[in-house]
């Protein structure tokens, strides 16, 4: 993740895969300074002409590929959120909190195995674990008015073409969910 200063609001980027099945993009997503990748996601972004982008995910110097189509480079390029199955981020990422105090609720980790919708001939199992409330469940997570539920230390099969399996936070579209269950797997 890296901050930047252009004029006078401080700005976040995190460098992200955005994978809508059939076609995978990588690009660097800016936001506000206070602002997680989860919240950028849920809430949408300001742009640079102040614009609040909300159904489309605005990526920079990005890059698309699919397994039908070759490389493609874009300087910018929007994604319909309805079409995106998961949000990877691929930079290391600061784990501070953001300037915003976000209030304290004491969450519990939960193991959980998804089933993505299938896009094309590929449908992804993530493995990984994402917080509820003490003495909540898992339905109160994906019954949230969230589009997406964030999911950390995830394993993905199979792995994204020309992309890692392994990702430390992903954000997982509920729109895109078959089925989600607690494992038992640590």
């Amino acid at each position: 993740m890296m901050v930047e200063n252009e004029g006078p609001e401080l700005h976040k980027q995190f460098e992200v895969l955005v994978c809508t099945g059939e076609l995978i993009f990588t690009g660097t997503l800016r936001c506000g300074f206070s602002q997680r990748l989860i919240d950028a996601l849920n809430e949408g972004v300001q742009t640079e002409t102040w614009a609040k982008v909300v159904n489309f995910l605005p990526i920079l110097n990005a890059t698309m590929t699919g397994t039908r189509i070759s490389e493609k480079k874009f300087p910018s390029i929007y994604i319909a959120k309805n079409n995106i199955v998961f949000v990877a981020q691929i930079s290391g990422g600061n784990t501070e909190k953001p300037l915003r105090t976000y209030p304290f609720r004491e969450k519990l980790p939960v193991v959980v195995m998804a089933y993505a919708a299938r896009v094309s001939d590929v449908q992804y199992a993530l493995h990984g674990r994402t917080y509820i409330d003490v003495g909540g469940q898992v339905i109160d997570t994906i019954e949230s008015e969230a589009r997406f539920i964030p999911l950390t230390h995830v394993v993905i099969e199979p792995a994204l073409p020309g992309a890692d399996s392994r990702y430390d936070f992903i954000a997982l579209n509920k729109d895109h969910i078959i089925s989600i269950s607690e494992s038992a797997d640590p």
